[in-house]
């Protein structure tokens, strides 16, 4: 890793910024990339640095799984499915659906 995302973790480690002082330097990172008229190498440091940062702004976004979740949790389904029989149909009809969805998708 290089010296510039070093020191990125070490500033959000010891620091510990508000996601308001994390974007304002993902803003600075970014624009200094951006105008950074030399060879890719050379500032390398920086893109490294700007990854760290937005990996972890999108690790705080992501809510944490509350501990006291049930894991085993079933999706109540019975207002989804109306209570009618389901729809019967002939066979001969089936196929004609079908065949006509072949047709359809058959060039994709």
């Amino acid at each position: 890793m290089s010296t510039s995302a070093e020191s990125a973790q070490q500033w959000l480690t010891e620091k510990q910024p508000t996601v308001e002082e994390i974007q304002t330097v993902i803003a600075r990172l970014e624009q200094r990339i951006s105008e950074h008229p030399g060879d890719e190498d050379a500032i390398q440091g920086s893109v490294e640095a700007l990854i760290l940062l937005q990996d972890h702004l999108e690790a705080e976004k992501i809510p944490a799984i509350p501990e006291s979740a049930p894991a085993d949790v079933q999706l109540d389904s019975s207002r989804l499915i109306p209570e009618a029989d389901p729809v019967r149909l002939e066979e001969d009809v089936k196929r004609r659906a079908f065949e006509a969805l072949k047709d359809q998708f058959k060039d994709i």
